[in-house]
């Protein structure tokens, strides 16, 4: 008896464990590489990452924190976007995670 209560106990601890744990997947949805063509007439400020839920994602957003970080960016270029999924139980979460070169135009 004192075996069989062992053994319901490592399997209530192994259930907890499994329903505890997630899965996550990054998948790349866009992948946009290019500059304009006369590099004369742009500076390239940085980089600027954005992540945003599947709802609230955009090109807006990537050129909002890219005026933050600098003030006399004019434009995003270079853009890519993944997905990053989250399954935990029955439930499925999704989040963008976008990246691109923050340019000055001339």
């Amino acid at each position: 008896m004192k075996s069989l209560k062992k053994l319901a106990v490592a399997f209530a601890a192994a259930a907890v464990v499994l329903l505890a744990t997630a899965c996550t997947t990054m998948v790349p949805v866009v992948d946009n590489g290019h500059f304009p063509a006369d590099a004369s007439t742009y500076t390239v400020l940085g980089t600027v990452s954005v992540s945003a839920p599947a709802t609230n994602a955009g090109y807006t957003k990537l050129i909002a924190e890219a005026k933050k970080l600098y003030p006399a960016a004019d434009d995003v270029v270079n853009i890519k976007i993944d997905r990053k999924t989250t399954i935990f139980l029955i439930f499925m979460f999704q989040k963008f995670e976008m990246t691109g070169v923050v340019i000055d135009y001339k």
